[in-house]
């Protein structure tokens, strides 16, 4: 993964142009530059920079943290490209801790301890982070949400935060490489839950595919029109809310008629009815699931490097 410094600054707490006075000063941390000039971390500088954080925040210099964290190792900052784990990795908490804490933190408003919490996960890549804690953190608010459970301002503030999160992932990401697979994301009519389909959106960037985010809530002649004078190859529609078999047919139906069978259609999520998600698609293009890992799609983009589908639309 790699991150911008507005990203790297978000993530660790260190103002931007303390930044770039280190990396000038004492060449730590050693960010690759883009084509455009602007700097790109790696998971590896910001794993330092969080080293260096806690070394800072524990009374030292910024001479003696980058010292403190250089030292275990021998190594020079902001030179290695491999694999680093920070020190402070294996006293980690499990997924379900985080996941428990984090909640625990939204529904209490306080949201310097939700920050707090994810501080602590800085330099995890991105769809562990996804799959593994904000995903369950959302299915975990959503069904205490229709349980009666929580308030109408617990569930907006902590949705809120959970895709403040997700925005930031797609911001660093952006919309994947310019010659991948092009992908077009929304949701379905009337359906709000932006979460799993932002989630979507980034794994599949991270997968190789040039991803359009629609947002919420688009109807089937926008999406239409928006396929017709872009003409993506897929069409992923994240189904949250309950819907009748009938009501998605009739969506489908109307995506075929506009678009004539030139793109792939694909609907997938917990809202989609479980008779239509295990029935054979009537047409090749046309795809209903319950996870998205089922999709064709994913397994390509993905191929032999990982198990990057992602069970965002069934969280």
């Amino acid at each position: 993964m790699s991150y911008r410094i507005k990203t790297v600054s978000e993530l660790t707490g260190i103002p931007k142009n303390t930044l770039v006075a280190w990396e000038r000063r004492y060449g730590t941390p050693s960010p690759e530059r883009a084509p455009n000039g602007y700097r790109v971390y790696s998971e590896h500088d910001v794993a330092e920079l969080v080293e260096i954080k806690s070394a800072l925040d524990d009374g030292l210099k910024i001479s003696e943290a980058i010292e403190r964290v250089a030292k275990p190792s021998g190594r020079r900052l902001g030179r290695e490209r491999g694999p680093f784990t920070a020190p402070h990795a294996a006293a980690l908490p499990s997924p379900e801790t985080v996941q428990r804490d984090l909640l625990c933190a939204l529904l209490d408003f306080d949201r310097p301890r939700a920050d707090a919490l994810l501080r602590r996960l800085v330099g995890t890549p991105f769809p562990f982070l996804i799959d593994e804690i904000f995903l369950p953190t959302r299915a975990q608010l959503l069904q205490a949400w229709r349980r009666g459970h929580i308030t109408v301002a617990q569930e907006h503030h902590a949705s809120s935060f959970l895709r403040d999160q997700l925005v930031a992932m797609q911001l660093s990401v952006g919309s994947g490489p310019e010659h991948g697979v092009r992908v077009a994301c929304a949701t379905y009519p009337d359906d709000h839950h932006e979460i799993p389909v932002l989630g979507l959106s980034i794994r599949l960037a991270l997968a190789g595919c040039h991803v359009t985010y629609l947002g919420a809530n688009l109807p089937a002649e926008a999406l239409v029109t928006f396929a017709h004078e872009h003409v993506p190859a897929w069409l992923c529609v994240s189904v949250i809310e309950p819907t009748s078999a009938d009501a998605l047919l009739d969506y489908l139906d109307a995506l075929r008629r506009g678009l004539s069978g030139r793109v792939n259609i694909a609907v997938g999520g917990s809202g989609v009815p479980d008779t239509m998600a295990s029935a054979r698609p009537e047409k090749a293009s046309t795809h209903c699931v319950r996870r998205w890992q089922e999709l064709p799609l994913l397994r390509a983009a993905a191929g032999p490097r990982d198990d990057v589908a992602s069970s965002a639309a069934t969280r």
